[in-house]
């Protein structure tokens, strides 16, 4: 069981940018409270206003996969679901 890196990139539509804010803010919190749950922070690119990165580190796939069941974050999908203009999501392994 190896630990499994989360590097989640998201830019909000001009207009629904508060709305975005809100989410990616309100998801934090209970997704660092889940066991399992090694890292999970949330940036703002200094150049562009509205895109958000996250860096998450879990201790495993089955612990990634249950946070994409939890009710706060089926609740964030569906609080950006077409308020996006950029949504990518990369798993990584760390090498060295």
């Amino acid at each position: 069981m190896s630990e499994v890196r989360v590097v989640a990139m998201l830019t909000a539509k001009p207009e629904f940018s508060a709305d975005i804010r809100a989410a990616v803010e309100r998801v934090v919190e209970p997704s660092r409270e889940e066991t399992g749950n090694i890292r999970y922070d949330l940036h703002e690119d200094r150049e562009h206003p509205g895109t958000y990165v996250f860096f998450e580190i879990w201790a495993s796939d089955e612990a990634l996969k249950y946070h994409d069941q939890t009710a706060h974050f089926r609740r964030f999908v569906q609080d950006v679901d077409g308020k996006l203009e950029l949504l990518e999501i990369r798993k990584l392994d760390q090498i060295a």
